[in-house]
């Protein structure tokens, strides 16, 4: 009878990919502090379980690459090969061609065997220079360390009774253990049913196996590693002066080791594999109850708190346990960005040895949790911040001793949650952005005129030229920049997310990127707004303040239409209703702005009311209709109405850079007669 084990396939690819993210960022760590035994052994267990489980599901070539690898990390975690560059580089290309042959096989393609053949000459050359095999090796470390003397062990080994439901064989882990010395193994078959109860799928078997070896406790418990959930296992050191009888699994040793396996697997439970499909699915349901909650709640606004004091009761329990459902289903899409940052080390110390560069990278905050929609989308725009500070940014070393910085740059990255938005800084204390270069940059490129050159650009203008399509200060093109693939790119995708991009800069100092997201896609605080009968949604996190003014306030400027005079401060104005072309606008002597501000840029739009805040929930234009310019998505509001949700960032971009305003233009604003409906430019 065969056993099907493709249904094993998802969760040894998701554990296996996890893995070498970790080995990844642990073979960085020991390359910088050095030899660390704790370290070494736990990149060694990885290894030695993605080859056993690789062998097990017939993933034959994966399995070969990572024994190799495995007789590398051996010796380095014994002491007796040291983690220079060349050998991490190695080691790091191996866990490249193991991922990429982990996803190719994922995704049922043909694994590039051939890619690995290189590597894996490479591996045995490294491991014959350091001379000896890996065994021996072993053998000469614990021999000195117990006084030249083998040890001996009593291994029980009772394989749950699934256990071949994995695809495991318990033969090759006693061969395994015969590989480390001299064993004698007595098969244990009291369990075994009556022929006609036996059933070939069922592991009835359990094993004393006696070892005498120079190899440690722990290095046995490696080799179960793999099976370490389906199987009870005990390890007993014999010493010279014990004698121990022949006794079976089934005695003192047995209950022992199976309820600690049984407590393993009820541990086990904690922590389950879910199909993100059924995860989205769940969250919309939970869009979908919200929605329903909302119409609720609307339909009952007629109520009497005292003649309906039941009904309402009644309905406020229902909106509490809404909520708190709500959060709790939202929560299991939460994942900490440590799942994107882990990714950088890496990328950091490759770029930095290619351009000549000598960079700290500095990460905090990597537990701070963020939805698992946004974080998959945050993959891009991150790594090309940090190749842009790789590549812009920090300086090289002589360049910066000249300057009076030390030899080495520093990058950082840092993510926490702040006024209900995730934020994301991405910043280096490098060369910081040149204004002067940035505005002949544009001339040469079209982006600026003679005349708007003149102009004195605020910081605000000459960041907004930096995201600007095409873009680049980069003189020659290289597989790093040039090419006019620039920070225009970062921020559409920061605006997907319904987030904003900010940039804080000072020349000889360095570069600081903010990102603001939302925490989740799935449901936004909205402030609902009426124009011309119609109603709008704009999120809070934008919203800066909301006023009414008089008319006063309003001044029109050449070429730029109205501005807002606010606190000593000039705000474009935009009526929505000119932005949605809709006509019966009311037409107010006091009309109501709400101010709203995006990527350290503002604007001031211009409503008939505001209808009041609420949760809504965000369903796609793009999936469900069409793209709609300046709108984000679309909501069902409380009486059935569907309402749409404002970009705030690209209305805010629109409207904003209509034309830079100079510090001229804003003084000739300021001196004109407060009742002066023109100002001449």
């Amino acid at each position: 009878m065969s056993l099907d084990l493709s249904r094993f396939h998802a969760t040894f690819f998701a554990e296996s990919l996890e893995g070498l993210n970790h080995v990844e960022q642990q073979l960085l760590d020991i390359e910088q502090v050095g030899h660390d035994k704790g370290v070494m052994d736990a990149i060694f267990r990885t290894i030695h379980s993605l080859k056993g489980s690789a062998g097990s599901l017939g993933f034959g070539v994966i399995a070969e690459l990572a024994h190799e690898m495995e007789s590398v990390l051996d010796r380095m975690r014994q002491g007796l090969m040291s983690a220079t560059a060349e050998l991490t580089n190695v080691l790091l290309r191996g866990v490249d061609c193991l991922r990429n042959w982990l996803l190719a096989a994922e995704a049922k393609e043909p694994v590039e065997a051939a890619s690995g053949v290189e590597l894996v000459r490479k591996l045995q050359l490294l491991l014959q220079r350091g001379g000896g095999d890996a065994a021996a090796s072993r053998a000469v470390t614990d021999t000195a360390a117990d006084g030249g003397t083998r040890q001996k062990y009593v291994i029980v080994f009772r394989p749950a009774r699934d256990f071949f439901h994995s695809g495991n064989d318990p033969a090759r882990f006693i061969d395994e253990l015969a590989q480390l010395g001299v064993i004698t193994s007595t098969a244990d078959l009291s369990a075994l049913p009556s022929l006609d109860a036996f059933d070939p799928t069922t592991c009835y078997l359990a094993w004393r196996i006696a070892l005498e070896t120079s190899a440690s406790a722990n290095d046995i418990r490696d080799v179960f590693d793999w099976v370490s959930n389906s199987c009870a296992l005990e390890i007993e050191h014999v010493r010279e002066t014990e004698v121990r009888s022949a006794e079976t699994p089934q005695e003192e040793g047995v209950p022992r080791a199976e309820a600690a396996s049984a407590a393993r697997r009820d541990a086990n439970l904690i922590t389950m594999h879910v199909r993100t499909d059924k995860i989205d699915d769940l969250v919309n349901l939970v869009g979908e109850l919200v929605i329903t909650h909302t119409m609720l709640k609307q339909s009952m606004q007629h109520l009497d708190a005292i003649k309906d004091a039941r009904a309402v009761s009644v309905f406020a329990q229902l909106e509490r346990n809404v909520q708190d459902i709500q959060e709790r289903v939202l929560a299991i899409r939460m994942m900490p960005v440590s799942h994107v940052f882990g990714r950088f080390p890496r990328l950091v110390r490759d770029l930095g040895l290619q351009l000549g560069k000598a960079i700290e990278l500095k990460l905090s905050g990597e537990q701070a949790e963020l939805d698992k929609s946004v974080i998959e989308q945050l993959v891009d725009p991150l790594t090309h911040l940090v190749r842009n500070a790789l590549d812009h940014g920090i300086e090289l070393p002589a360049e910066r001793l000249a300057a009076g910085k030390s030899a080495k740059g520093s990058l950082s990255l840092h993510a926490e949650h702040r006024g209900g938005r995730f934020v994301i800084t991405v910043s280096d204390d490098g060369r910081g952005i040149d204004a002067k270069r940035v505005r002949q940059r544009a001339l040469e490129t079209g982006l600026l005129d003679a005349a708007t050159a003149d102009a004195e650009l605020d910081e605000a203008a000459t960041h907004a030229l930096l995201l600007s399509p095409g873009f680049s200060t980069a003189r020659e093109v290289s597989n790093l920049s040039g090419r006019g693939v620039g920070l225009d790119v970062v921020s559409q995708n920061v605006r997907k997310l319904g987030g904003s991009l900010e940039i804080a800069s000072r020349l000889g100092q360095g570069t600081a990127f903010t990102i603001n997201l939302p925490l989740t896609l799935a449901i936004v605080d909205g402030m609902i707004v009426g124009v011309s009968g119609e109603r709008y949604i704009i999120p809070i996190t934008f919203i800066r303040e909301c006023l009414q003014v008089s008319a006063v306030q309003l001044q029109s400027v050449v070429g730029q239409g109205q501005v807002l005079h606010l606190r000593g401060e000039y705000i474009p104005v935009l009526k929505l209703s000119d932005l949605c072309a809709l006509k019966g606008a009311v037409q107010s002597t006091q009309p109501v702005l709400v101010v709203l501000e995006a990527e350290g840029r503002a604007i001031a739009l211009q409503v008939d009311d505001l209808l009041g805040q609420d949760q809504v929930v965000i369903k796609s234009l793009e999936a469900n209709y069409r793209k709609v310019e300046f709108m984000a998505g679309a909501s069902i509001l409380g009486d059935g109405r569907v309402a749409l949700i404002l970009d705030v960032t690209e209305i805010v971009k629109q409207r904003a850079n209509i034309r830079p305003m100079s510090g001229r233009m804003l003084s000739d604003a300021a001196a004109a007669p407060r009742d002066s409906s023109v100002v001449a430019v």
